[in-house]
């Protein structure tokens, strides 16, 4: 059975996305691992399936190990870009952690609504996440003062204070694997992301990613993250995101977040699934 399939990059991110993907066909992770290495000349992030039902879109999720996560923003960007490709002008999206709301914007650009993140607690027996919509509960984690911060995915977020840590590739991504794989987080890891402040209105950030078990060119739902703790810390709602991999946007509403960023379409061919 062959399924056109799209390479795209949002922010320095590149998946394969298959679309459209209606069959009830179950994707091994050995063979999204193949997919992932086998139909780019680049590193591939993740694999992102797009079925529609009753003219409902929703997305499938996939780290290049095969390992399912709930959400990617830059997968969502990239996701709504190929249907646009499509002629499918489309308002919402589905995603393993919910419903987002899609506006295609001037310049190419494309605009997602999402819920705001929270803040994640341990309870009692610290073997359950309880999540904390009131305030940020501080873990010390390998020596980093960590904020546990739900975005649609889970993300520690780490706040900078030391410019050689975070400008030295290979040292920030020890330390991050660290607590990636601290045994708080077993079985299923946390993403980690440290970001520091440019200014009032603009943040660096630098995630090692679980599943892709490296440091990313950008991962927006932890940038999201990130952006909310230094929202709650200072109340600026309109805010810069500097990644490697490219710059975006996020405001905050009173329940609400939105993303601002683009997806760039570089391949369309077919694989046999």
């Amino acid at each position: 059975m062959n399924i056109p399939y799209y390479e795209c990059n949002s922010s320095g991110n590149t998946f394969i996305i298959l679309y459209p993907f209606n069959t009830s066909k179950i994707l091994s992770p050995k063979f999204i691992q193949e997919i992932c290495q086998s139909y780019s000349s680049e590193k591939v992030d993740g694999l992102i399936l797009i079925r529609s039902k009753n003219k409902l879109f929703s997305i499938d999720y996939y780290n290049n190990d095969g390992s399912w996560e709930t959400f990617c923003l830059n997968g969502t960007i990239c996701s709504s870009q190929i249907l646009l490709e499509n002629n499918i002008n489309i308002k919402k999206i589905i995603t393993g952690s919910g419903e987002c709301g899609i506006d295609f914007l001037k310049n190419n650009k494309i605009k997602i609504e999402l819920n705001n993140p929270y803040a994640m607690k341990f309870n009692k027996n610290r073997l359950k996440w309880e999540n904390s919509n009131l305030f940020f509960e501080t873990y010390f984690i390998e020596n980093f003062q960590c904020f546990y911060i739900h975005s649609g995915a889970k993300h520690i977020v780490i706040k900078s204070n030391d410019d050689i840590l975070f400008n030295s590739k290979e040292l920030l991504e020890k330390k991050l694997k660290k607590i990636r794989y601290n045994k708080l987080f077993l079985p299923d890891g946390v993403n980690v992301n440290i970001y520091k402040i440019i200014n009032n209105n603009t943040i660096q950030v630098k995630t090692y990613e679980k599943g892709v078990e490296s440091m990313m060119k950008s991962c927006s739902s932890g940038s999201l993250a990130c952006a909310f703790h230094h929202y709650h810390n200072f109340k600026y709602k309109d805010i810069k995101i500097i990644n490697d991999g490219g710059e975006s946007e996020i405001i905050f509403k009173s329940n609400k977040s939105v993303f601002i960023s683009r997806g760039n379409i570089k391949y369309k061919g077919e694989l046999s699934i």
